[in-house]
Protein backbone atom coordinates (compact mmCIF):
# COMPACT_ATOMS: atom_id res chain seq x y z
CA UNK A 1 0.00 0.00 0.00
CA UNK A 2 1.33 3.29 -0.95
CA UNK A 3 0.54 6.37 1.57
CA UNK A 4 -0.16 9.74 0.14
CA UNK A 5 -0.55 12.80 2.27
CA UNK A 6 -3.97 14.21 2.79
CA UNK A 7 -3.25 17.62 1.33
CA UNK A 8 -1.82 15.83 -1.88
CA UNK A 9 -5.15 14.41 -2.90
CA UNK A 10 -6.58 15.26 -5.97
CA UNK A 11 -10.26 16.11 -6.39
CA UNK A 12 -11.71 13.92 -8.83
CA UNK A 13 -15.39 15.29 -7.52
CA UNK A 14 -18.07 12.91 -6.42
CA UNK A 15 -17.05 9.35 -6.26
CA UNK A 16 -18.16 6.59 -3.61
CA UNK A 17 -15.40 6.60 -1.27
CA UNK A 18 -13.81 3.43 -2.28
CA UNK A 19 -13.05 4.75 -5.96
CA UNK A 20 -11.56 8.00 -4.76
CA UNK A 21 -9.33 5.62 -2.48
CA UNK A 22 -7.98 3.81 -5.09
CA UNK A 23 -7.69 6.83 -7.52
CA UNK A 24 -5.82 8.62 -4.76
CA UNK A 25 -3.32 5.40 -4.21
CA UNK A 26 -2.84 4.89 -8.04
CA UNK A 27 -2.25 8.74 -8.47
CA UNK A 28 0.54 8.38 -5.49
CA UNK A 29 2.27 5.31 -6.72
CA UNK A 30 2.07 5.87 -10.34
CA UNK A 31 5.83 7.03 -11.01
CA UNK A 32 7.46 4.66 -7.98
CA UNK A 33 5.12 1.29 -8.73
CA UNK A 34 3.22 1.26 -12.48
CA UNK A 35 2.09 -2.00 -11.69
CA UNK A 36 0.60 -1.00 -8.23
CA UNK A 37 -1.19 1.90 -10.28
CA UNK A 38 -2.27 0.25 -12.81
CA UNK A 39 -4.03 -2.37 -10.81
CA UNK A 40 -5.22 0.53 -8.56
CA UNK A 41 -6.95 2.51 -11.36
CA UNK A 42 -8.63 -1.45 -13.03
CA UNK A 43 -9.96 -1.54 -9.40
CA UNK A 44 -11.69 1.31 -9.50
CA UNK A 45 -13.10 0.62 -12.57
CA UNK A 46 -14.14 -2.94 -11.53
CA UNK A 47 -16.42 -0.63 -8.86
CA UNK A 48 -17.24 2.01 -10.71
CA UNK A 49 -17.38 1.19 -14.60
CA UNK A 50 -18.82 4.61 -15.77
CA UNK A 51 -16.59 6.75 -13.05
CA UNK A 52 -15.26 8.95 -15.72
CA UNK A 53 -12.23 9.55 -13.73
CA UNK A 54 -11.02 6.42 -13.35
CA UNK A 55 -10.85 6.23 -17.12
CA UNK A 56 -8.84 9.42 -17.18
CA UNK A 57 -6.43 8.30 -15.05
CA UNK A 58 -6.29 4.79 -16.64
CA UNK A 59 -5.51 6.15 -20.01
CA UNK A 60 -2.95 9.13 -18.16
CA UNK A 61 -1.07 5.90 -16.64
CA UNK A 62 -0.95 4.05 -19.81
CA UNK A 63 0.14 6.98 -21.99
CA UNK A 64 3.17 8.01 -19.57
CA UNK A 65 4.52 4.12 -19.61
CA UNK A 66 3.89 4.37 -22.99
CA UNK A 67 1.80 1.41 -23.74
CA UNK A 68 0.13 2.79 -26.22
CA UNK A 69 -2.63 0.30 -27.73
CA UNK A 70 -3.65 -0.37 -23.99
CA UNK A 71 -3.96 3.33 -23.61
CA UNK A 72 -5.95 3.31 -26.80
CA UNK A 73 -8.26 0.27 -25.42
CA UNK A 74 -8.89 2.05 -22.18
CA UNK A 75 -9.57 5.73 -24.11
CA UNK A 76 -12.40 4.21 -26.07
CA UNK A 77 -13.98 2.54 -23.11
CA UNK A 78 -13.43 6.30 -21.69
CA UNK A 79 -15.25 7.86 -24.71
CA UNK A 80 -18.15 4.75 -24.51
CA UNK A 81 -18.46 5.59 -20.90
CA UNK A 82 -18.62 9.43 -21.09
CA UNK A 83 -21.48 8.62 -24.10
CA UNK A 84 -23.77 6.42 -21.73
CA UNK A 85 -23.28 9.21 -19.19
CA UNK A 86 -24.61 12.13 -21.74
CA UNK A 87 -27.27 9.76 -23.76
CA UNK A 88 -24.78 10.41 -26.97
CA UNK A 89 -24.72 7.24 -29.53
CA UNK A 90 -21.99 5.07 -28.96
CA UNK A 91 -20.31 6.53 -32.32
CA UNK A 92 -18.76 9.88 -31.12
CA UNK A 93 -18.95 10.46 -35.28
CA UNK A 94 -22.54 11.35 -34.82
CA UNK A 95 -22.42 13.64 -31.53
CA UNK A 96 -24.00 17.26 -32.70
CA UNK A 97 -23.30 18.24 -29.05
CA UNK A 98 -21.58 16.84 -25.67
CA UNK A 99 -21.43 18.06 -22.53
CA UNK A 100 -17.66 18.99 -21.47
CA UNK A 101 -17.05 15.64 -20.01
CA UNK A 102 -17.62 14.00 -22.94
CA UNK A 103 -15.66 15.89 -24.97
CA UNK A 104 -12.63 16.20 -22.56
CA UNK A 105 -12.69 11.83 -23.18
CA UNK A 106 -12.92 12.64 -27.05
CA UNK A 107 -10.25 14.97 -26.72
CA UNK A 108 -7.91 11.99 -25.18
CA UNK A 109 -8.90 9.65 -27.11
CA UNK A 110 -7.54 12.16 -30.14
CA UNK A 111 -4.20 12.57 -28.49
CA UNK A 112 -3.86 8.99 -27.94
CA UNK A 113 -4.38 8.37 -31.52
CA UNK A 114 -1.64 10.98 -32.50
CA UNK A 115 0.52 8.68 -30.24
CA UNK A 116 -0.38 5.90 -30.87
CA UNK A 117 1.23 6.99 -34.78
CA UNK A 118 -2.43 7.24 -35.95
CA UNK A 119 -2.47 11.26 -36.68
CA UNK A 120 -5.97 11.15 -39.50
CA UNK A 121 -7.65 9.24 -36.72
CA UNK A 122 -6.69 11.85 -34.14
CA UNK A 123 -7.50 14.56 -36.65
CA UNK A 124 -10.85 13.20 -37.14
CA UNK A 125 -11.50 12.91 -33.65
CA UNK A 126 -10.02 16.42 -32.67
CA UNK A 127 -11.85 18.12 -35.14
CA UNK A 128 -15.12 16.80 -33.62
CA UNK A 129 -14.25 18.50 -30.59
CA UNK A 130 -13.28 21.86 -31.70
CA UNK A 131 -16.54 21.36 -33.79
CA UNK A 132 -18.71 21.42 -30.64
CA UNK A 133 -16.58 23.32 -28.28
CA UNK A 134 -16.09 26.60 -30.44
CA UNK A 135 -14.63 28.42 -27.13
CA UNK A 136 -12.09 25.65 -26.95
CA UNK A 137 -13.48 24.84 -23.22
CA UNK A 138 -11.80 21.49 -23.09
CA UNK A 139 -8.45 22.62 -24.56
CA UNK A 140 -8.89 21.05 -27.95
CA UNK A 141 -6.80 23.63 -29.82
CA UNK A 142 -3.61 22.32 -27.70
CA UNK A 143 -4.13 18.33 -29.65
CA UNK A 144 -4.67 20.47 -32.49
CA UNK A 145 -1.58 21.73 -32.64
CA UNK A 146 0.06 18.90 -31.81
CA UNK A 147 -1.42 16.63 -34.60
CA UNK A 148 -0.76 19.91 -37.05
CA UNK A 149 2.82 19.93 -36.22
CA UNK A 150 3.09 15.59 -36.40
CA UNK A 151 1.51 16.17 -39.95
CA UNK A 152 4.40 19.31 -41.23
CA UNK A 153 6.49 17.29 -39.86
CA UNK A 154 5.85 14.09 -41.74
Amino acid sequence: MIAFDIDDKLDFGHLPPAVDHLLQQGVAAHFTHPALAENAFIAALALAPDALPAHRCLVKHYNRCRQFDNALMAAQRWVSAAARQAGLPDDWQLWQTAPGSALAALKGLAFIHLRNGQPAMAEAAISRVLAMDPEDGVGGTVIAALIEDTLLAA
